[in-house]
């Protein structure tokens, strides 16, 4: 009989000792072929688009990839796997894991008031007794929106109380919480200062202690370190050459909200968790029924879209996307997760000037799913700019545009976009209305079904005071527009109604 307990009690514990091999997550890197093949891309999209230094991450099921690729500062060092970017507002749905893990822990409720918390959290309305913590976590508080880095920066040990207190004079946008959606980052900085007051730390600590270290996140901050990536800004926007740029988005008293400063590689470890709905290879970092409120849908903005506790949440073919998107000062910075995949896609970049990363993420998901990567073209715009550079002339640039199409040059993109932005470059970057209104006529004559470059024609008239020439403008485009051409269209159809034509110089 005791022999039989025996037996019986090793089998329980053999068993016992499979389910946890089940449950643990074992990660793996991809095969050299597939590390060689994305390498070439993300090189080809460096050179494309003249970007300084970026760096990836992506987790698809049990497989995790982390790259660094450029420069992080003026004297040319290179990147690597440790040294952090300015994550911009990604720093949010961070800061939301900080949230949830104290919510884990018990020392919070999503629907306590903050005003329990912080009893100085005053709005002019007297509406701010209704807000609650899941209101600032999904931005329907209605605590209206300032822009980033509007003040010299705080670095005290106040700084996030001072943060609540300055919205004390403050209308909300609308009267009942949790109607609407009004992105603001004072609600992230407003966390910042709960989490200091309920925790008795500074925020910046408790998350390094709770989340950082439980996560094997090793580079990462809410404070400002030492040893960081720089953000670069375009110097010449003819030939795209770039420069470091002299303003640096760290401020605490927005520290909840932009305070981020992290690596793709530790992004990973943090996907990877969120993938594994708050499971880690070491354990559980915060209970499921508490995972589960992360990715809930708090409002609904639209048929496919919303907003959850810190992201943006979209669908696509029936699948949903977790996003959130960062393009503070000179970085450019993109999260992607789509759960049902167990994907998890980050881009990092220290120049912002051309927004790339969507169109990178989306290229990168197709190619996880099987699809080949496409080889990145020079945008046309990039060659035209450094010939008009070199010689001083548009006609110059126009010439090339026309060998290049004749000569079937593959490595370039001949694109409406890719043609079209020169034009923008031209007119709201330089300045040079005439040179810019040249190359929107040329793309009205190599893309005649197309209403865009029109519209381009328009905006010069309009900023010119030639009301009649854009109004000539918007009625040959008007019909070869689609819904949101239309719509710009109209605006500047109501503009061009509020201004007298008696001094029209057209």
């Amino acid at each position: 009989m005791k022999n039989r307990i025996v037996i019986i009690f090793l089998n329980l514990l053999l068993l016992s000792l499979i389910a946890c091999k089940k449950e643990k997550i074992i990660t793996h890197q991809f095969s050299v072929e597939r590390i060689e093949e994305l390498h070439n891309y993300l090189l080809q999209v460096r050179q494309a688009y003249a970007i300084p230094g970026l760096s990836v991450g992506i987790v698809h099921k049990d497989s995790v990839f982390n790259t660094t690729l450029g420069i992080a500062d003026q004297d040319h060092h290179a990147i690597d796997a440790l040294i952090p970017f300015s994550a911009g507002s990604i720093s949010e749905p961070m800061l939301a894991t900080a949230v949830l893990k104290m919510l884990d822990s018990g020392l919070i409720q999503l629907d306590d008031p903050v005003q329990k918390y912080l009893p100085y959290f005053k709005t002019a309305d007297k509406i701010n007794k209704k807000i609650t913590i899941r209101h600032l976590l999904s931005h329907t508080s209605g605590i209206q929106h300032y822009p980033v880095l509007w003040d010299t920066p705080d670095t005290s040990a106040n700084a996030p109380e001072n943060t609540t207190r300055s919205i004390s004079s403050q209308q909300l946008k609308f009267p009942v919480p949790g109607s609407r959606i009004l992105r603001s980052p004072y609600n992230y900085d407003i966390l910042a200062d709960l989490i200091t007051k309920v925790t008795r730390a500074p925020f910046e600590q408790y998350i390094r202690q709770h989340v950082f270290e439980k996560l094997g996140m090793k580079s990462s901050s809410f404070s400002k370190p030492k040893r960081y990536v720089q953000p670069f800004s375009i110097d010449n926007w003819l030939t795209f050459t770039s420069k470091t740029d002299s303003l640096y988005p760290y401020n605490r008293e927005n520290g909840g909200s932009n305070g981020l400063h992290t690596t793709a590689a530790d992004l990973s470890q943090w996907m990877e968790m969120l993938l594994n709905k708050g499971k880690t290879a070491t354990g559980i970092f915060v209970k499921r029924s508490v995972f589960d409120d992360f990715f809930s849908i708090q409002y609904r903005s639209g048929k496919s879209s919303g907003i959850t506790l810190g992201w943006e949440l979209s669908k696509d073919d029936d699948q949903e996307l977790l996003i959130k998107k960062s393009e503070i000062t000179s970085f450019q910075n993109q999260v992607i997760l789509i759960p049902k995949q167990k994907t998890g896609i980050t881009f990092l970049s220290n120049i912002s000037a051309q927004p790339v990363s969507s169109e990178i993420i989306k290229n990168i998901t197709n190619w996880l799913n099987g699809a080949s990567l496409p080889v990145v073209k020079i945008p046309v715009s990039l060659a035209m700019g450094n010939k008009l550079q070199e010689t001083g002339s548009i006609d110059s640039a126009i010439n090339l545009y026309h060998l290049l199409k004749k000569t079937r040059k593959p490595r370039y993109d001949m694109s409406l976009n890719a043609l079209n932005s020169f034009g923008n470059t031209l007119f709201k970057r330089i300045g040079d209305k005439t040179n810019a209104l040249k190359i929107y006529q040329l793309c009205t004559q190599e893309f005649p079904k197309s209403a865009l470059p029109y519209l381009g024609i328009a905006d010069i008239y309009i900023k010119s005071r030639s009301y009649a020439n854009a109004v000539s403008a918007l009625e040959k485009s008007r019909p070869l527009m689609n819904k949101i051409q239309l719509d710009y269209a109209l605006s500047m159809e109501q503009y061009i109604r509020e201004r007298t034509t008696d001094q029209d110089p057209g």
